[in-house]
């Protein structure tokens, strides 16, 4: 929502990522007139809503019964997997168009060969990460079913080609160069290949069930008669009552936002004068994009070559009872105003780097000189993906804040 505002009001980008879902995201919110949170939720699970109809008519193209709706609906409404169309926005668009891409693989019309490149154009520029992934299942589905056709034919005359296994072959290869060039080169930052497989990962655990539960579903609605009766609609519609019960408990028990409280401190702070609006601030990636959509505040999230004094870390470790040693070290009495300090809760602090240099020259406080180091060496640094996605996002006519 932080991009959504961004791009409504400033006309820009604050992170990388593919300008395409977003545009579409922009689109829907003019379209409709909703606010910022409604046009994103509304949004967000149309695509999910498409993304469990398409992976059912993969599976069954005849006219489809009550129960197989219903199964949707318990699809939809895991408690295990709720969470996705909001986390995972950008490639749930993405894994619409490679369904779109399995359901148009004819080639039989001429209009087949403008539709299907079209949604592989558009899976990519929605997530280079779920285009890889999801594109390499749609490729080794179609690679073994066309080699296992073309080896059932045979010819008196001569040996044919297996065309589909060589194509299989040929892309499973490029997969791993392009892989290993994205950890040889950094493209997604440090230890590229595994951050990669480990958002596949996190992706797959949330999508892996309501597909399972689609699939059991139209398998068991197929053989067993006694599932397409009423009965079974009416436990079917108890389960999605219970998984909404659950999703619902689940939200009012969580935790109060934590950025909250930290972004009332950095207000404040504002208007105080701790801060100055010139002062570059550096803060973890969520937290800079709950602050940018709640007072527009832009700050920084990677590591930029700025040496400027008057830079602020975000500081984890950093307690009140550290906040009163820094106060009775510098100034010999506790309850001072510190500058360059801003205390944003029980256990972080925003330090400026002018401070920092102070915290360095005292031995006794050394421990608290690394915690700063520690936070500056964390912040992350600026990749071949952000650049990547700097020059998709000026193909479409938008500016990048990152």
């Amino acid at each position: 929502m932080a991009n959504l505002r961004s791009l409504t009001e400033e006309g820009g980008f604050l992170s990388a990522r593919e300008p395409l879902p977003f545009v579409l995201l922009l689109t829907w919110k003019k379209l409709l007139g909703l606010n910022y949170a409604p046009a994103f939720l509304s949004l967000a699970g149309f695509f999910y809503s498409l993304f469990l109809h398409l992976f059912l008519l993969l599976l069954r193209r005849n006219l489809w019964g009550r129960n197989h709706y219903l199964a949707l609906y318990l699809a939809a409404f895991l408690p295990f997997s709720y969470s996705f169309p909001t986390e995972y926005f950008p490639e749930l668009v993405a894994l619409d168009f490679i369904l779109l891409v399995f359901l148009t693989f004819r080639l039989e019309k001429m209009g087949d060969l403008l539709v299907f490149p079209s949604f592989i154009l558009f899976a990519f520029l929605s997530s280079l990460k779920m285009f890889l992934l999801a594109f390499t299942f749609f490729v080794l589905f179609s690679g073994i079913r066309g080699a296992r056709k073309q080896a059932q034919k045979t010819s008196v005359f001569f040996k044919k080609r297996n065309v589909p296994f060589i194509f299989l072959l040929t892309y499973l290869f490029s997969l791993g160069i392009t892989i290993f060039c994205f950890s040889y080169f950094d493209f997604f930052g440090k230890q590229s290949s595994r951050f990669l497989f480990q958002d596949w990962l996190s992706i797959t655990k949330l999508v892996i069930a309501p597909m399972l539960l689609i699939g059991i579903a139209h398998i068991l609605l197929k053989t067993e008669k006694e599932l397409n009766t009423y009965t079974a609609s009416v436990v079917a519609v108890f389960l999605v009552a219970l998984s909404i019960f659950f999703i619902y408990r689940d939200l009012t028990r969580s935790a109060i936002e934590p950025w909250d409280a930290q972004t009332n401190a950095i207000t404040k702070a504002f208007g105080q004068a701790a801060i100055l609006k010139s002062d570059p601030i550096y803060l973890p990636k969520e937290f800079a994009y709950s602050l940018y959509f709640s007072t527009k505040t832009k700050t920084n999230y990677l590591q930029t070559r700025d040496e400027n004094p008057k830079i602020f870390i975000y500081v984890k470790g950093i307690w009140t009872q550290d906040v009163a040693l820094i106060q009775k070290t510098l100034f010999g009495k506790r309850n001072t105003r510190v500058s360059g300090l801003v205390p944003l809760g029980e256990d972080t602090a925003l330090v400026q780097m002018t401070l920092s240099q102070r915290i360095k020259s005292i031995s006794s406080l050394d421990f608290i000189n690394k915690k700063i180091s520690d936070a500056w060496e964390s912040i992350p640094e600026g990749s071949s993906y952000g650049r990547y996605t700097k020059s998709l996002q000026a193909k479409f006519g938008y500016l990048s804040f990152f």
